[in-house]
């Protein structure tokens, strides 16, 4: 938490949110126009989360509770440097189209060269690999191996690009790994889905992402810093319009604005007024 602790203002009361360690996002939108890039995908089954601690160190924040009296209505709560770091904002993705760049592979047949190599064809033995792994459950008992299939008449002479036309051996057959790798995101890079073997071949289903919070979702405090010895949490009483009161931070040293009226004042007033108004009707009426 090496971020530089909130200046106190020099007025006699200032909302809470002055206190706060982090700047916080309402929403994807605020968050990409404030830093030029998208928030991560979000997660349905995490608590929402509007700020992020670049450099956590695994202490403790104070947070704001409106039930903590005894504490002065601040509390300690502890995340993990991982939950610390990631926002969590309501919202779509947009996973980045897929492109295979262009490679300088050269198809040859028995009278010589044809033409470039299709990026479509050709991986790295790595990302082959991977993908070899993940579908590796849906065959159980069969061992994947990733070969390359190159001694045909036509063939392929590689340059300086690393990747190679691999494919996936399994049993008698092979899948073309660059196949899979484009399948798998058809729907952008690191777009969410799986794996399933079914009677039409081997599919990348694609999961559709949650993008709306849960009607009970809980959103993670933000952190304030310490409340300084001249500083108290306060809650203002509240109005016709604003029945809960308003919670605030409150200047010790400094005189405070009277209060506003209570509930019983605001309707004695309006009551006054209308019994007002009811007796100029009356007298209109009278005439």
């Amino acid at each position: 938490m090496s971020q530089p602790q909130p200046v106190q203002p020099n007025q006699p009361q200032y909302p809470i949110s002055t206190l706060d360690l982090f700047p916080v996002y309402a929403t994807r939108a605020a968050y990409q126009q404030a830093t030029a890039q998208q928030a991560p995908p979000f997660d349905a089954t995490q608590p929402l989360k509007g700020w992020a601690d670049p450099a956590p160190t695994g202490q403790p924040y104070l947070v704001f509770d409106s039930t903590a009296a005894a504490t002065g209505y601040v509390i300690q709560m502890t995340l993990t440097p991982a939950q610390a770091t990631q926002l969590n904002l309501a919202g779509a993705y947009n996973y980045p189209a897929y492109v295979s760049p262009p490679t300088d592979a050269q198809e040859v047949g028995p009278y010589g060269p044809i033409g470039a190599v299709s990026p479509d064809q050709v991986c790295l033995q790595a990302d082959a690999q991977t993908v070899a792994n993940e579908i590796a459950p849906l065959y159980p008992g069969q061992t994947l191996a990733v070969v390359q299939e190159n001694s045909g008449i036509f063939h392929y002479v590689y340059g300086l690009d690393p990747r190679r036309q691999w494919y996936i051996q399994i049993g008698n057959s092979a899948i073309l790994a660059q196949g899979l790798i484009e399948s798998q995101n058809g729907y952008g890079v690191g777009a969410p889905g799986n794996w399933a073997l079914t009677s039409a071949g081997l599919n990348w289903v694609y999961d559709v992402p949650v993008t709306a919070a849960p009607a009970n979702a809980i959103t993670v405090p933000v952190p304030i810093r310490p409340l300084l010895p001249n500083e108290e949490i306060v809650n203002l009483p509240g109005s016709l319009f604003t029945p809960t009161g308003t919670w605030v931070v409150e200047r010790t040293d400094l005189s405070q604005p009277a209060q506003p009226e209570t509930d019983a004042q605001q309707f004695a007033d309006v009551k006054a007024m209308l019994t007002a108004i009811q007796a100029t009707l009356n007298g209109l009426a009278a005439k």
